[in-house]
């Protein structure tokens, strides 16, 4: 005998293992918050970049805008010794020879002749007239400089112009900055995850009422429902739903005793019937009497019989986890139709008119859709006067079954009712005709199941065409037709 393994669930990782044992206000605000952290890291730091980014092209436009000053005084021959300031003293520009000394100078403290403070020889990328950023010069008040060169002949001799702007200020606002931000945002860290905490929990306070009043209700208190929230928001469609859900879970329990109190009723008929005749053929044999008896008692066993049966049919056509076909199987309903026509006609007196039959494929359970039409048959049968009319066609993808009777027909008031269980029009009628009430209930369940619809109608009088009874139709999807001719109704 084979084993069946138990269904293995992909293993978890410590994390999420974590965060499913935490309660969901605690998990919306620990994602929030992680969230929110990124966001604010993220922004810190672009906020850093950019700010870096404009001090430094702020400083490189002030190298380039020296660069082309002092370019001006060598190609007007006014450049000296010492080159006049513009005015700030966060820039070093020298005038270097070809070998590295200094010719004029913008500090004081660097005479001609000297060597340079800046790099001998310069990075390629600043000859080639591209700021770079040099560390730890020793010009001017040292540290770090963007620096900026540019190659020119002076005297028919070349010399290289280069300028230096400090980095100092702008590296120092860049630190005092990031210190700002590694205080701020655990602080306000801190602060966005208490508010969300506190916003969580308002927001599910209704959500836990809901569970609590959820919780206390039981299988005996289904007319209860549950307090919604002022609030038209998806909580409150929550709750509705809910409560949707109790009426349906209430109505269906009412229906279920109903229908337990039902089947105790029609179970409990022939059942004393069957006593009452035994009790009396235990205590008063009578050779004469007795077969009579067992006819009597032979009717209502058969009786009893097709209850069961009928309630078996009933429970089958509604387990969900009954395994069904009707997607997968075409059914030609016209040959469903006519033998079970002509099962009907071996059993009764009755005309019953089948020369309306044509074609008709659907997709479903065969046995199924033989009980809808054997109960409309039976049905039809009993409260027929003499004759009965069976129609079936196709029309627009539908597949159309209609079964008429001559007898008083249907009110209009109890067209929908004569579907439910356990309905009799006619009580007396209807059990000495062998009903049991259960017939058009299994019809209306299972056409439903295969896609369709059933319901009632009067049938025409005779001088329109009908029968002036009672019409029982059902209505199918029909199913693809290979287009097989019809061999013609019995």
């Amino acid at each position: 005998m084979s084993r069946r393994l138990p269904l293995r669930r992909p293993a978890l990782g410590p994390v999420r293992r974590l965060t499913r044992r935490l309660r969901l206000r605690t998990r919306v605000t620990m994602w929030a918050t992680v969230i929110v952290v990124i966001a604010m890291v993220a922004a810190g730091l672009g906020l850093l970049l950019g700010l870096r980014h404009s001090m430094w092209r702020d400083r490189d436009s002030t190298a380039s805008q020296r660069l082309s000053d002092v370019t001006s005084l060598v190609r007007h021959e006014r450049l000296g010794s010492l080159i006049p300031s513009n005015g700030g003293d966060a820039d070093v520009v020298e005038v270097l020879d070809a070998h590295g000394k200094v010719r004029a100078s913008s500090d004081v403290d660097t005479r001609p002749g000297s060597l340079s403070g800046f790099p001998t020889p310069l990075p390629a990328r600043v000859l080639a007239g591209h700021p770079a950023t040099l560390r730890d010069l020793s010009i001017g008040d040292g540290g770090d400089f963007r620096v900026l060169a540019r190659p020119i002949r002076i005297d028919g001799r070349p010399a290289t112009i280069v300028v230096g702007v400090s980095l100092s200020q702008a590296e120092h606002t860049l630190s005092s900055l990031t210190t700002g931000l590694v205080v701020a945002v655990p602080a306000l860290t801190a602060l966005v995850a208490w508010t969300i905490w506190l916003t969580a929990g308002r927001t599910l306070r209704p959500v836990e009422t809901l569970r609590s009043q959820a919780a206390d209700i039981t299988a005996t208190d289904l007319h209860r429902r549950l307090d919604l929230p002022a609030c038209q928001d998806e909580i409150h469609a929550l709750g509705v739903t809910l409560n949707d859900m109790l009426a349906r879970l209430d109505d269906a329990s009412v229906a279920q005793r109903r229908f337990v109190a039902d089947a105790a009723h029609e179970l409990r008929s022939p059942l004393t019937a069957l006593r009452a005749q035994l009790e009396v053929m235990s205590s008063y044999p009578d050779p004469t009497r007795d077969p009579r008896t067992a006819a009597a008692l032979l009717e209502d066993t058969v009786r009893l019989h097709d209850l069961v049966e009928d309630l078996l049919a009933l429970a089958r056509s509604e387990d969900p986890a009954r395994p069904r076909s009707p997607a997968t199987r075409v059914i030609d309903l016209d040959e469903v139709v006519l033998a079970e026509v002509r099962r009907q006609r071996s059993l009764t007196r009755a005309d019953i008119d089948a020369r309306r039959v044509s074609g008709g494929r659907v997709r479903g359970d065969a046995e199924a859709l033989r009980r809808v039409v054997r109960n409309l048959l039976d049905n039809a049968r009993r409260h027929a006067d003499q004759r009965v009319r069976v129609a079936l066609g196709e029309r627009d993808g539908t597949v159309e079954l209609t079964v008429s009777d001559d007898g008083a027909g249907i009110p209009a008031a109890d067209r929908l009712r004569v579907f439910e269980r356990f309905t009799r029009l006619d009580e007396a009628r209807s059990r000495e005709a062998g009903g049991s009430g259960l017939g058009l209930a299994i019809v209306s369940t299972v056409v439903s199941a295969h896609g369709g619809t059933a319901y009632a109608d009067q049938d025409p009088a005779p001088d329109d065409g009908g029968l002036g009874g009672a019409r029982l139709v059902v209505r199918l999807p029909a199913a693809p037709s290979p287009g097989r001719a019809y061999p013609g109704a019995a």
